[in-house]
């Protein structure tokens, strides 16, 4: 049986002045698979998120959700498009005056249709979820980095999404929590049937969590496969990038 597409980029072009970012990505995301992105800093990954959401609109080329052009959409519709996709934010994003109580609960409060008791109720669940039972009460400041990604997390899947987008999940933190960070991510799907999407230059989390890997390079899907293709894959472009190996050109500054 064919796998369902959920989301569709199709010749994804993006142009900020002179500088041509995405130049011309073409990608499909299966219904519940996990997608990891890898690619260079400034190949144009964060980029092709934002156009997800809506946050960025391509100079050319559609982005396909759920049978619906994102690109063309009215920003009115793209409530619809954003409920069903929970982004973590690589610093977490949370709101540093509220409670990780309230951070969690702040969408749905968004939404002005749960009474207290339902987010409350929510909110307990979600934390359970990610391992933070018994901390709503605590400030950001007093949480730790693996813990606020955490928090981060439980505030995207609260309304449950239908896809996570993941924006470098494992930035800054040390190999342990790396690897706590990398299992909640599967745990998550399993518990959810979410499509996961990571971004990242953690080989260890590509390797951990991904079912395909598509690998950015000069604003085009370079190269996509599983992790055992990816580590069989003779590119130079590919290995190097793999093995963290610069090259002369690399280093000339």
């Amino acid at each position: 049986m064919e796998e369902e597409i959920v989301i569709h980029f199709e010749g994804v072009h993006k142009r900020f002045g002179k500088q041509h970012v995405l130049r011309g990505v073409t990608l499909d995301i299966r219904r519940s698979e996990s997608m990891v992105i890898i690619g260079r800093s400034g190949c144009g990954k964060s980029v092709l998120l934002k156009h997800l959401i809506g946050l960025l609109k391509p100079s050319a080329g559609r982005i396909v959700v759920e049978g619906r052009d994102v690109a063309v959409l009215p920003e009115s519709q793209m409530v619809d498009i954003r409920k069903k996709i929970g982004i973590v934010f690589q610093g977490g994003a949370l709101f540093d005056s509220l409670t990780v109580e309230a951070n969690v609960g702040f969408p749905l409060k968004e939404e002005r249709v749960h009474s207290a008791a339902d987010i409350k109720e929510r909110v307990t669940e979600v934390l359970e979820a990610v391992g933070l039972h018994n901390q709503h009460n605590k400030m950001p400041s007093e949480l730790s980095g693996g813990m606020r990604k955490r928090v981060a997390l439980a505030r995207a899947i609260i309304r449950k999404p239908e896809v996570i987008v993941y924006d470098e999940p494992t930035t800054g933190l040390d190999p342990v929590m790396t690897d706590s960070i990398n299992k909640l991510i599967n745990r998550m799907r399993e518990r959810y049937g979410v499509t996961s999407i990571v971004v990242t230059h953690d080989m260890k989390t590509v390797f951990a969590c991904a079912d395909r890997v598509a690998m950015l390079h000069e604003g085009v899907v370079y190269s996509v496969g599983t992790p055992g293709e990816l580590k069989e894959n003779s590119d130079v472009l590919v290995q190097n990038f793999i093995g963290g190996i610069s090259t002369d050109e690399d280093t000339d500054f």
